[in-house]
């Protein structure tokens, strides 16, 4: 293993914004001797081939080439872990270290409860991570190598997690430039309901709403800066989204039901003329937003 290299052949499963940009950071850092790819759409991973961003791919678990990798890096909506585990863990080396790039934590966690006495040793050999990174873009053409460069990757070990692979995965998103935090599961699937989850959500819905307007396509031909800001996340995938809305439904409810409840607050409050509550609630959030610092 040269020096510098953290795993000597990396599989990436999911080749897109993420899972693309974790391979040409791993590439540039010289962190992995060799990376493969794999998508479910063919097609995708020979993009991500010709773009060089990975070494090879590979057709499916049954590719010989899956028996010697030593990291598998799953970067593929959460809802599709259990049946690609199921499939490729076989194949796999049974000491082959697992990490993901997925938004939601809890769910991740019961579904390897639920894979556990078919591949015993799973949990202890599987990190969760959720890098806090991304766009509006998607696919192997939105990958870049500085993608988490400055930006936080939460960490979520299992009281199983072997220290070893949980240093590995530590050492390997600080040397692409992530900077590291942990927590637990439900605490992370709750903070990330409230801060990204949420904004998502209410960004989709509202480009949904002036659209369903007679004259909303229209209406968004004038959009300016307001508009650009508050609906870019909007142009995020879909299945990647639905899947998260799903996944993490509790929290995200919990703070969907807040905000309807403040909606509810502005509404009366434009309908009676009550200016003084407007001014209260506008000021409470521009006051906090004003001086608010991302990490």
């Amino acid at each position: 293993m040269a020096k510098g290299t953290i795993f000597n052949r990396m599989l990436a499963i999911g080749v897109g914004l993420i899972g693309g940009s974790i391979c040409l950071a791993a590439k540039k850092k010289g962190l992995a001797g060799h990376v493969l790819g794999y998508s479910r759409k063919l097609e995708t991973a020979h993009e991500a081939l010709k773009l060089g961003i990975v070494d090879e791919c590979i057709a499916g678990p049954g590719d010989s080439n899956v028996r010697n990798v030593d990291v598998v890096v799953l970067s593929i909506p959460v809802r599709q872990y259990k049946q690609v585990l199921t499939q490729f863990l076989p194949s796999l080396p049974p000491n082959c270290l697992i990490f993901d790039a997925g938004s939601t934590k809890s769910d991740v966690a019961v579904m390897l409860d639920e894979l556990e006495p078919q591949f015993p040793g799973l949990k202890a050999r599987f990190v969760l991570a959720h890098p806090i990174a991304g766009g509006e873009s998607h696919g192997p053409a939105a990958a870049v190598a500085n993608l988490f460069e400055g930006r936080n990757c939460v960490l979520c070990s299992l009281p199983q997690t072997n220290p070893a692979g949980l240093k590995k995965v530590e050492n390997f998103w600080a040397a692409i430039g992530a900077k590291l935090s942990t927590m637990n599961a439900m605490d992370h699937d709750e903070m990330f309901g409230a801060v990204s989850h949420l904004p998502h959500l209410l960004a989709f819905s509202y480009v949904a709403s002036v659209l369903g307007h007679p004259k909303g396509a229209e209406f968004m031909k004038e959009g300016g800066a307001g508009y650009r800001d508050f609906t870019r996340i909007a142009a995020s995938s879909p299945e990647m989204w639905a899947d998260i809305f799903q996944n993490n439904s509790a929290a995200l409810l919990s703070m969907l039901s807040g905000f309807e409840a403040n909606i509810a607050s502005l509404r009366k409050a434009i309908e009676n003329g009550d200016r003084a509550t407007l001014e209260r609630i506008l000021a409470q959030a521009s006051e906090y937003r004003s001086h608010w610092k991302q990490n």
